[in-house]
């Protein structure tokens, strides 16, 4: 885990601007929060990961919940956990103390924050709203010692608009207002292509090149639109990204991907010197526990030296 900055900064930090429209949710104010007094980044966790919306069946039966996310992750022998913001019960510091004891206890590391939404939407109210949430989770993320989160940029609303103009530029605009705290707490911030804005690699490049590439990056995703597991629109993209989620269809019978090149794959981020978590998710065929422990099986395969 990330370490924290004295109390003083912090309620510095919480006492005005973007920060303080999400303090009417959550209590963090009463706890220290790490944040980069030099404005420095915080380290990446470049571990092998999973993200705990590959196991989304463990929780909605129950089996699985935040709090006990990282003891099941130690026994699936995966190190990085990414947690998704559809299932976090609260944002309260006693909660979120719960999950981070739980994480120390079973010496897990938390990768990223994944946070859905809307922020190219045409409804001026939701968009408002939308960074309003995003700004709180940002702070948990920082509290929690995540070192990169995914705000999802979804899509325009209106009829007449383009993803490409007003959405790119009502995402622009979203990044910008929240930047400011994103730097305090050393918390880079990820496009997913995921479809919408983020549906084309021009388009996620225009957000990442109109807001600030040192803070605003990729979340590369091996296999949605317009990457599909294809090595030469995949390596546009791995030179922004600080997280990746490494997905695929099932699995051939030697372990490999009946529909993708892994060992091409992730030599493109080695190539690339990539220094985030290579993070599993799983929409394959077949149980999702099996699922991700062959797809872990995969990417140690092909790069037996990421940390774990």
């Amino acid at each position: 885990m990330n370490h924290p900055v004295s109390r003083r900064r912090f309620l510095r930090t919480t006492a005005g601007g973007a920060l303080g429209l999400a303090l009417a949710h959550t209590d963090l104010t009463l706890r220290d929060a790490w944040g980069a007094g030099d404005r420095e980044p915080r380290k990446l966790a470049h571990v092998l990961s999973d993200e705990t919306y590959s196991l989304r069946d463990l929780v909605q039966s129950g089996k699985m919940t935040m709090l006990n996310t990282a003891g099941l992750h130690k026994k699936l022998d995966i190190k990085g956990v990414s947690l998704n913001d559809m299932y976090f019960k609260s944002w309260d510091k006693d909660y979120l103390d719960k999950i981070v004891d739980s994480f120390k206890a079973n010496d897990r590391v938390i990768t990223c924050l994944i946070m859905e939404g809307n922020l190219a939407t045409g409804n001026e109210e939701r968009r408002k709203k939308q960074i309003e949430d995003n700004t709180g989770k940002l702070k948990a993320a920082g509290y929690l010692g995540a070192p990169v989160v995914r705000m999802n940029l979804g899509g325009v609303s209106r009829r007449g608009e383009s993803n490409r103009k007003e959405g790119v530029d009502r995402c622009i605009d979203a990044f910008k207002q929240m930047l400011p705290l994103a730097r305090d707490l050393g918390v880079r911030i990820t496009i997913e292509n995921h479809g919408g804005v983020s549906g084309t690699v021009e388009d996620i490049l225009a957000v990442i090149n109109g807001t600030d590439p040192k803070w605003v990056g990729s979340l590369l995703d091996f296999g949605n639109a317009p990457v599909h597991h294809k090595p030469a629109v995949f390596a546009k993209l791995a030179p922004y990204a600080y997280h990746c989620h490494a997905k695929l269809d099932d699995f051939k019978p030697d372990g490999e991907a009946t529909n993708a090149d892994y060992g091409k794959l992730l030599g493109i981020l080695k190539a690339h010197k990539y220094a985030g978590a290579v993070s599993i998710e799983w929409e394959g065929r077949g149980e999702a526990v099996e699922g991700v422990k062959k797809t872990r099986d995969l990417i140690r395969k092909h790069w037996p030296e990421l940390p774990n």
